[in-house]
C-alpha cells in the first residue's frame, strides 16, 4: 500500500522498489539506478521493535514489557546500503525507544557499526551523532519526539548541524485548531471519501486562529492544491464509548477525569488502561499520531464533537498536503499515515542535508582553485 501510495503521488518519479532489504543486493539497486556513490540514505528501521508503549504491534497501551522482536536487527541491512553506497550522510529515524532498548544495546551498536564502516577496507567510516527531533518546534501541531541518527563520512570537512530550522513555510508551536478546525463536522461513522470543502468554515477557522491557520492552511496543506477534501470519514464507534467520550472536557484524559471522580463503563483494567481516552485540546498540539490508529483511535477523540479523528485530520497533524491521496481502506490510511515520519520534519533534514553538500561542494572548488604563491 505505501508503494503504490507513493506512486499515485507522485508519478514523475522514475524508479520506485518494494523489495525485502534481507534479500535484496546493493548491487542490484546500483544497476537498477545506474550509480555506485549517492549523496544521502535515508531510512527508518522499523520502529516498533523499540517501542517503550506496546506489547505487540505498536499498541500505545497495556503493560510496558519488551517481546523479542527480529525487526530490531534490520539497521544492519540499512548499513549494509551505506557500507556499499558510501553516502556522503545518513539519517536514520527512530523512537526514543531505541536509546533504552536492552539497555541501549542497539542504540550504541548502530553508531558504533556506522562509525567503522569500510575501514577494513582503507575507508574513512563515520562520524556519528545522535539529535532528538521534536515536532512542535518545526511546525508540527503534535508532541512528537523522534531520534535522528545521523552520519558524516569521515573523509569530509564540517559538522552536520545539531538542530534543525523549521522550514520556512511553517510556524512553530502549532496548535492542533489551526489544523483541523475547518474541517466540515461529523457524527461518528459518517462522512464521505471525498467532498467540498466548507469555505465558510475555513474563514471562520481563519479569524479564529489568524495567522496560524492561514499559513498551515494555505502553505502547509496547500489547500487550494485540492479540489476535493478526501479521507474524511469518521469511524463508529459504540454507544458505550460513545458515552464515555461524553464524560471527557477538551483536553483531558480517562486517568485525569478518574482521579476526579468521573466514573467510566469501559470494560478495561483500570490500572493498566488509566488513559484509554483522551479528549486532545485545540489550543495545544495532539498527541502522537501512531500506526495503532488503524486499530482504534480511543486516545485521539476530537476536541468537540463525540468521536475519534479522521484520516484526514490525522494527515493534517502530521502534516500531509490536502492534496496527498491514500488508499480508500480507512485501515490503511491510517496505518501510513501513523507510520510516516512528518513532511516538515522530512523537509526539515532535507534543507540541512542540502546545504551541508552545498558547503561540500564549495569547500572542494575552494581547495582546487587555491593558488601557492611563487617564490620571488
Amino acid at each position: 500500500e505505501a508503494i503504490a501510495t507513493y506512486r499515485e503521488n507522485f508519478p514523475e518519479v522514475p524508479f520506485v522498489r518494494e523489495a525485502d532489504m534481507k534479500a535484496l543486493e546493493p548491487t542490484i539497486l546500483a544497476k537498477a539506478i545506474n550509480a555506485d556513490h549517492v549523496d544521502l540514505i535515508v531510512g527508518g528501521p522499523p520502529c516498533q521493535g523499540f517501542s517503550m508503549a506496546r506489547q505487540r504491534d505498536g499498541a500505545n497501551h497495556g503493560d510496558r514489557r519488551f517481546i523479542k522482536d527480529e525487526r530490531r536487527e534490520l539497521y544492519q541491512e540499512f548499513l549494509r546500503f551505506v557500507d556499499y553506497f558510501q553516502p556522503k550522510v545518513f539519517v536514520i529515524e527512530n523512537v526514543l525507544g531505541i536509546k533504552s532498548a536492552e539497555g541501549g544495546k542497539y542504540f550504541t551498536a548502530v553508531q558504533h557499526e556506522a562509525r567503522n564502516l569500510g575501514k577494513e577496507n582503507g575507508r574513512a567510516g563515520y562520524r556519528v551523532h545522535a539529535q532528538v527531533e521534536q515536532a512542535w518546534e518545526l511546525g508540527v501541531p503534535q508532541k512528537r519526539r523522534r531520534q535522528l541518527i545521523i552520519g558524516v563520512r569521515a573523509d569530509l570537512p564540517g559538522y552536520f548541524p545539531t538542530t534543525l530550522k523549521a522550514p520556512k513555510r511553517s510556524m512553530p508551536n502549532m496548535m492542533l485548531g489551526a489544523a483541523i478546525m475547518d474541517l466540515p463536522p461529523l457524527k461518528a461513522g459518517a462522512g464521505k471519501e471525498a467532498q467540498d470543502y466548507d469555505l465558510d468554515l475555513r474563514a471562520k477557522a481563519i479569524r479564529d486562529y489568524g495567522t496560524y491557520a492561514e499559513k498551515y492552511l494555505f502553505e502547509v496543506l496547500e489547500v487550494r492544491k485540492a479540489k476535493l477534501l478526501t479521507a474524511h470519514r469518521a469511524r463508529s464507534h459504540s454507544e458505550r464509548d460513545l458515552g464515555d467520550f461524553k464524560k471527557l472536557k477538551e483536553g483531558q484524559s480517562s486517568a485525569d477525569a478518574m482521579r476526579k471522580g468521573v466514573k467510566f463503563d469501559f470494560p478495561y483494567s483500570t490500572k493498566s488502561f488509566k488513559d484509554r481516552y483522551t479528549r486532545q485540546h485545540r489550543a495545544f498540539q495532539c498527541s502522537t499520531i501512531v500506526a495503532h490508529l488503524s486499530k482504534d483511535g480511543l486516545m485521539f477523540i476530537h476536541p468537540t464533537q463525540n468521536r475519534s479523528i479522521t484520516p484526514r485530520e490525522a494527515a493534517r497533524i502530521q502534516s500531509f498536503p490536502d492534496w496527498f491521496k491514500f488508499p480508500v481502506a480507512r485501515i490503511h490510511q491510517f496505518r501510513l499515515i501513523g507510520n510516516a515520519v512528518p513532511p516538515l520534519v522530512s523537509e526539515a533534514v532535507g534543507n540541512e542535508v542540502v546545504n551541508f553538500i552545498a558547503e561540500q561542494t564549495m569547500h572542494k572548488r575552494t581547495r582546487m582553485n587555491r593558488t601557492i604563491p611563487q617564490d620571488q
